[in-house]
């Protein structure tokens, strides 16, 4: 359910892309034509429409680089996912062989995989602060069965907040114009 969700980035993503070029041409065109633009609208309004188009490329780009880290989030979980299941799949016909060997001279074992040493295996070559921050992260979602997918959630909804903010700042800046060329 999580994963069908998750194909919302691309959408959101070329939605603050195209927005942020438009908006970006415009700031040029707005630049470039100060001059024949000041007597319409005021230096105030021009300074106002200006800071509009300045924040709303800001939120783009903070738009962008959140669905830019969401795509690495995804990717990474698919190939994390992918290679888990290969490895598990050899584990558990490794498994069924030792449980047969062992259950004809009468002996228990335990073959499970322990996560936790595949986490410090994992950890190890990382940085400290990483080592840090992927522990607390567990142990503060330690009973949560959808953690995998929680990094990417957060990452959505970081993206989609900017991407309405840069649109609702370009429709600012679109109504500070009008109402700065009406005022004269």
């Amino acid at each position: 359910m999580f994963e069908s969700g998750f194909k919302a980035n691309k959408p959101i993503k070329e939605f603050s892309t195209w927005l942020l070029i438009g908006t970006a041409t415009i700031a040029a065109f707005f630049i470039t034509n100060a001059d024949k633009l000041l007597p319409f609208i005021t230096q105030t309004g021009f300074l106002t429409c200006g800071a509009f188009l300045c924040a709303s490329c800001l939120f783009g780009l903070v738009s962008r680089m959140c669905a830019l880290r969401c795509e690495i989030q995804i990717e990474a979980g698919e190939a994390v996912r992918k290679t888990f299941a290969e490895h598990l799949a050899k584990h558990q016909d490794e498994e069924k062989k030792i449980k047969e060997s062992a259950g004809v001279c009468g002996i228990t074992l335990e073959t499970g995989i322990r996560i936790e040493r595949v986490l410090s295996e994992f950890l190890k070559p990382l940085p400290r602060w990483v080592t840090w921050i992927v522990n607390r992260q567990l142990k503060k979602h330690m009973n949560n069965p959808q953690i995998g997918y929680l990094p990417v959630i957060k990452g959505l909804q970081w993206q989609g907040m900017f991407a309405l903010l840069q649109a609702l700042l370009f429709l600012g800046f679109l109504i500070a114009g009008f109402v700065f060329a009406a005022s004269l």
